[in-house]
């Protein structure tokens, strides 16, 4: 039962802490605001084709959050956080094809 309350803490603290920093991405100064990273048609295609990626790896990170929080092997734990850097990769190669810089990436 504390197990479940501490876990359900912990993902809203982590929610809660991506949009704050999201937020304050937003009011600073970067290359995205400064109009340098790419074109609107090449964003579009970019946010198409790595907003499946981009879900995915929100999941995995949810379910990697629970894997931490119960009882699990350390074999468990490595499988999944391999498939998160595999689609973090997956969606850095998209990057890389519309020409998308490390800044401008969501």
């Amino acid at each position: 039962m504390k197990r479940n309350i501490v876990m359900g803490i912990a993902i809203a603290l982590g929610v809660l802490s991506t949009g704050v920093v999201g937020a304050s991405a937003a009011t600073t100064t970067s290359c995205c605001n400064e109009g340098v990273c790419f074109d609107k048609s090449s964003a579009r295609q970019y946010q198409q084709e790595t907003a499946p990626l981009s879900d995915a790896v929100r999941a995995k990170e949810m379910e990697l959050s629970q894997l931490l929080g119960y009882d699990s092997t350390i074999t468990e734990v490595r499988q999944l956080e391999a498939e998160i850097k595999d689609l973090k990769d997956r969606i850095a190669a998209v990057a890389k094809k519309y020409d998308i810089q490390d800044c401008c990436r969501g």
